[in-house]
């Protein structure tokens, strides 16, 4: 009799730690959160595309970042739109259509609050590879030695 009273005690604690292991591997990380946002670049240009990646490496496979992008005038950021996790990386393109300072948001949670990655961008309208308009060259003394640095650092 004893016996089987010790029995369905093991059993019933063997039962009792399965489901609670099952209840905790289904169950989504607390530690989910987006942990760093990046353009690739401090300085971006109007009109040129660049790849925003969001690190969320707590999240499961297919959590959906979202991406907002907001101006300095302190006013609501514009919803960029969404991606899925992979392998702990969300992606997406953002092409800038206005120069100024700027900032990039990502979150996991459906909003760009408190909980966000954030990261600040420059943004010009001077496209890359183009600085100004070419004269360089033309300025008395130093324009050839301008025009050549200018070329080496990829931007005449």
């Amino acid at each position: 009799m004893a016996t089987l009273r010790i029995r369905r005690s093991i059993l019933g604690g063997v039962a009792a730690a399965a489901t609670a292991l099952a209840v905790t591997a289904g169950a989504p990380s607390a530690s989910a959160q987006v942990t760093g946002v990046s353009a690739g670049t401090a300085l971006a240009h109007v009109n040129s595309t660049y790849t925003v990646t969001a690190t969320d490496s707590g999240a499961a496979a297919g959590t959906q970042v979202g991406f907002w992008i907001a101006d300095s005038s302190g006013g609501n950021p514009t919803y960029l739109g969404a991606s899925p996790v992979s392998s702990g990386i969300a992606t997406i393109a953002w092409t800038p259509t206005a120069a100024g300072s700027f900032t990039l948001i990502a979150s996991d949670d459906g909003t760009p609050g408190s909980n966000a990655a954030r990261i600040g961008i420059s943004v010009t309208a001077v496209p890359a590879g183009q600085l100004g308009t070419g004269s360089a060259s033309k300025i008395p003394i130093i324009g050839g030695v301008l025009s050549s640095l200018l070329s080496m650092m990829g931007l005449a």
